[in-house]
């Protein structure tokens, strides 16, 4: 059971001259603005009236100038919010955490700790909510690790020939396959039921609706040559057990076929519903090549897959996760084998984290109490980026170890913790934010 923090959100320290404010529906030119200054684009009138839909504006939060010596006053500078997200961990349980988004400073008021001051009030308000977790998709990886965010994930990203070999997978031919152009409220309550039954960490287990609008967004002018966006679903009698939101595009060379398929979102919950599904995507008529990401390192496809030399693949971040609340996060997850291991813990950005805390394993079921400051003796040190880094399971403290990012000082502890972080399965989200 995941404690509930009881905190209330402190104001963080601003530079001078400017002020925090909730943001609304009535500021969405100005924050559709920031958000264009920040990521470099300029996209079609239709997508600003889309981006009301899909910012989560419950939760959102701005910087505006206060002082005219920084410019116009009650300017807009910068803005951010956060998708109240439910995620799988290991064990299974789904737990409530804090997804940051839409994060952007105008170009000329950065270097001025605006993106200092606004990751401090995220912190803040998602522990004050009793959020024990941040995730976020990094723009630029390097930016968020100051904060304390640790590589939770990593995620293949493949490109799959035509009519790619997979192994027989018992039970996949019974299943059945429907084709329609995507449609989010039809298609919507499929993705959420895959998504529930979901049990690898890092799986959302819960979408909110702006998130929907975001991956059915649709725009015409927006496609760059592909065709308008359609659903694949797999299932089992009437029971979804996989989908995939794709779209097409033609190319000749030559007179020949080769086109691409572009698969943007999917997910399944069974080796006979992936082989189904990735069979069609991948002997689509007149395409050439598969292309999708959001694929975890041991994903059951590229155990299926016959002919490794027939797929391409890059490896890349995918989750970037940080402890809020280091008792209630350890105290949600499942162990895969009892410890009983203390560890020195820094946290820079939110002191209360940092000492020492002994995590006691037993039948899966962590009890973490805090019992020293920093600088009393423990069995490990290391700092809060790491233990984000390990807590999903997809990086062994160990590992971390032998880069020389935790410190064993009692042998045989770090083998101990280790052992009970685990996860059977690599975390992925197959779900961007």
């Amino acid at each position: 059971m995941m404690n509930q923090m009881t905190k209330q959100p402190k104001t963080p320290t601003l530079p001078r001259g400017y002020r925090l404010i909730d943001l609304s529906r009535d500021r969405d030119i100005e924050t559709f603005d920031i958000t264009a200054w920040a990521f470099a684009f300029e996209a079609q009138e239709k997508f600003a009236e889309c981006f009301l839909d899909m910012y989560p504006w419950e939760r959102g939060r701005g910087i505006e100038i206060a002082d005219p010596s920084r410019g116009k006053v009650g300017a807009l500078v910068a803005a951010h919010s956060s998708h109240a997200l439910h995620m799988k961990v290991p064990g299974g349980t789904s737990i409530p955490v804090s997804g940051l988004t839409w994060v952007g400073t105008h170009p000329g008021h950065r270097r001025r700790r605006l993106l200092t001051t606004m990751v401090a009030d995220h912190f803040e308000r998602s522990r004050a909510r009793g959020e024990a977790i941040s995730i976020l998709y990094a723009a630029e990886s390097a930016i968020y690790q100051r904060f304390g965010y640790g590589l939770a994930a990593r995620e293949r990203r493949v490109r799959i020939k035509r009519r790619v070999k997979l192994r027989p997978i018992p039970g996949s031919e019974a299943l059945t396959v429907r084709l329609e152009s995507a449609d989010i409220d039809r298609h919507a309550p499929i993705v959420e039921a895959v998504q529930a039954a979901r049990l690898r960490p890092g799986s959302l287990s819960e979408i909110p609706e702006g998130l929907f609008h975001e991956h059915f967004l649709d725009l015409e002018g927006e496609r760059d040559g592909f065709e308008r966006l359609r659903m694949l679903m797999i299932y089992d009698g009437e029971t979804p057990k996989a989908y995939a939101l794709f779209q097409r595009k033609d190319r000749r060379e030559y007179g020949n076929p080769k086109g691409i398929v572009k698969v943007n979102l999917w997910g399944s919950v069974s080796a006979a519903a992936t082989h189904r599904l990735w069979t069609v995507l991948s002997d689509l008529d007149l395409m050439d090549v598969t292309e999708a990401g959001k694929i975890a390192l041991d994903d059951p496809l590229l155990h299926m897959i016959i002919d490794e030399r027939s797929l391409t693949s890059t490896v890349r971040d995918n989750l970037w996760l940080r402890i809020l609340d280091v008792k209630a996060a350890l105290e949600a997850r499942g162990y895969e084998a009892d410890c009983d291991v203390t560890i020195e813990l820094t946290d820079a950005r939110l002191p209360d984290n940092a000492g020492v805390w002994r995590i006691r394993v037993d039948g899966g079921t962590a009890e973490v109490t805090r019992i020293g400051d920093v600088g009393d003796p423990a069995d490990l040190g290391l700092s809060i980026q790491e233990l984000g880094a390990a807590y999903l399971g997809g990086n062994a403290l160990e590992s971390l170890q032998n880069a020389a990012l935790v410190d064993e000082r009692t042998p045989g502890s770090l083998h101990a913790l280790s052992l009970a972080m685990r996860s059977p399965v690599s975390p992925v989200s197959n779900i961007s934010f």
